[in-house]
């Protein structure tokens, strides 16, 4: 773990040393706090979090291991309906209903999610792979807005907005600078179960997510 990640690692690191994770990145105030952690247990100081260090503030090695590699159970098979993928995909999001909003993150339900983190995970429940979007490649640096990607993934097609449906995936824009940064799963037409801070929610699309971009399906 290094500066400018972010994710659930990341969110325990930063509540171990009493920081607020309104914004859950690795930075500056946290390496030093991590190099002094260090000193004091007689660590290599490097301001970077490996296993010796996670286990030093109190982590286990199995977490260390498991938040990384935690993709949702796959809930479909070669027999599954459009339908069954449909509903796989929305079950699956709904196992982080209240659960905090965490950017960068995408890991287990045990955990919090940020918006694309809950899109990823909920498609793999649904037997889609997304790859190069995927639960670690969301941690990392510069990886945050994986709702970008989405809106720009060409295997996922654009539909007209009044042919929104259940399964769909909504797009919003923040209004004052025009960049993608929200995405929904669509439970009908004006409803979608979302992250945004601070929590996994179930609200109206019209609740002041910023400007609706448009409507994608991952299903047709």
């Amino acid at each position: 773990m290094y500066n400018g990640v972010e994710g659930i690692k990341t969110w325990l690191v930063r509540r171990y040393f009493g920081y607020s994770n309104a914004h859950t990145v690795y930075d500056g105030a946290v390496a030093n706090s991590v190099r002094n952690l260090q000193r004091r247990k007689g660590l290599p100081v490097t301001g970077t979090v490996n296993l010796a260090t996670w286990q030093a503030m109190g982590l286990s090695e199995a977490s260390w291991n498991g938040i990384d590699s935690y993709v949702a159970p796959l809930r479909t098979n070669i027999t599954s309906t459009r339908s069954d993928h449909i509903e796989a995909m929305i079950a699956e999001a709904y196992k982080y209903l209240g659960q905090p909003w965490i950017s960068g993150a995408a890991s287990s339900p045990d955990y919090g999610v940020d918006c694309s983190g809950l899109v990823t995970q909920a498609l793999y429940a649904s037997g889609i792979d997304s790859a190069p979007i995927s639960n670690i490649q969301h941690a990392q640096p510069g990886n945050e807005w994986n709702c970008q990607m989405y809106w720009n993934d060409v295997r996922i097609p654009h539909i007209n907005f009044n042919e929104r449906q259940r399964g769909d995936l909504v797009f919003f824009t923040d209004p004052s600078t025009g960049m993608m940064w929200h995405v929904g799963i669509l439970l009908d037409p004006s409803t979608m179960i979302e992250s945004w801070p601070y929590a996994v929610q179930v609200h109206s699309i019209y609740s002041g997510r910023g400007n609706i971009a448009g409507v994608k399906r991952v299903f047709r």
